[in-house]
């Protein structure tokens, strides 16, 4: 009998145990797929955190950057604000300080009147902008300060001080216009020449003296207007009566000359006089008189002035 048995006298089963079946992948494959998948996703995360870290480094950086030169206290807050925990906050949280202090200080000198303040305000700090408003008030007082004394040495004094000083030129023009308004010695003595030579004739009643000594009109003569030569003599004479056996008047030293214009010349004097009379009756014996009187450029009394500021 023959064995063999055909294909179609199997069971179902056994049939489809002898269909051949795929190879099944390792175990060993499917885990290195699945830690490969991992190491990918762990570099993915990597990548995005150095990319976060680097924007937000370099975000810190150009917020930090801000600060340079920067006198706003709130910029300083800010910074400390979003990043306190900065390896420079500390130094952020210094600089404010300082900034802070700084503020307060110039709060209260900007509108001081004295250069020492600004003076040690500049010792103190180093913020340019505010030292350079330090230098300009400091200029501008010192061209106070000179215009308030008003002499030549004033004035020289602020340019010594500030060749390029925002009031030099006012300083330069105002030295020299006092320059140009200068006595000198020599026109000192000449005036003062002519006023005792006056009160010469006027003591003596030497027509000659007077009349030599002042304008042919004077636009004021002790209380007159527009006194003539003629009116000038009438009216010493008249201060004189038979009771005065003598009048002496000594030009006192106190003699101030000024010039009335760098242009028109003249000067303008005033001086203190002292009167001794000497006469035979009951009556004024002493006077003291401030007296101001003007000059022309030629050196004649055009204007005189007496009032008396002592009685006997």
């Amino acid at each position: 009998m023959d064995q063999t048995i055909s294909d179609s006298q199997l069971t179902a089963n056994e049939q489809a145990e002898r269909i051949p079946t795929a190879p099944q992948p390792k175990k060993s494959h499917k885990t290195l797929i699945i830690v490969l998948c991992i190491i990918a996703l762990l570099a993915i995360g990597a990548t995005v955190a150095v990319i976060t870290l680097n924007r937000s480094s370099s975000e810190e950086q150009l917020a930090y950057e801000v600060l340079e030169n920067n006198d706003n206290p709130q910029d300083y807050k800010d910074f400390l604000e979003k990043y306190p925990n900065s390896d420079r906050a500390k130094e952020v949280r210094e600089r404010l300080q300082i900034l802070e202090n700084m503020l307060r200080k110039w709060e209260s000198i900007a509108l001081s009147g004295r250069v020492r303040d600004f003076e040690d305000f500049k010792q103190t700090y180093s913020n340019a902008h505010l030292l350079h408003l330090c230098d300009l008030k400091i200029d501008s007082l010192d061209f106070i300060k000179a215009q308030q004394e008003g002499t030549q040495e004033a004035f020289g004094e602020y340019l010594r001080k500030h060749p390029d000083g925002q009031y030099a030129s006012e300083a330069s023009i105002a030295q020299g216009n006092l320059r140009d308004m200068e006595v000198t010695d020599d026109e000192r003595e000449r005036v003062a020449s002519v006023l005792v030579d006056f009160f010469h004739g006027f003591e003596s009643q030497d027509e000659t003296a007077i009349c030599s000594n002042i304008t042919a009109t004077m636009t004021t003569f002790l209380h007159q207007k527009a006194a003539t030569k003629a009116t000038v003599i009438s009216t010493i004479k008249n201060m004189f009566h038979e009771h005065i056996l003598s009048c002496q008047f000594n030009v006192n030293r106190d003699m101030e000359i000024s010039r009335k214009s760098s242009r028109t010349g003249g000067f303008t004097v005033t001086f203190t006089l002292d009167q001794h009379i000497e006469r035979d009756n009951e009556g004024k014996t002493f006077g003291s008189y401030r007296c101001v009187a003007e000059l022309t450029p030629q050196l004649l009394i055009e204007s005189l002035t007496m009032e008396e500021i002592s009685k006997n």
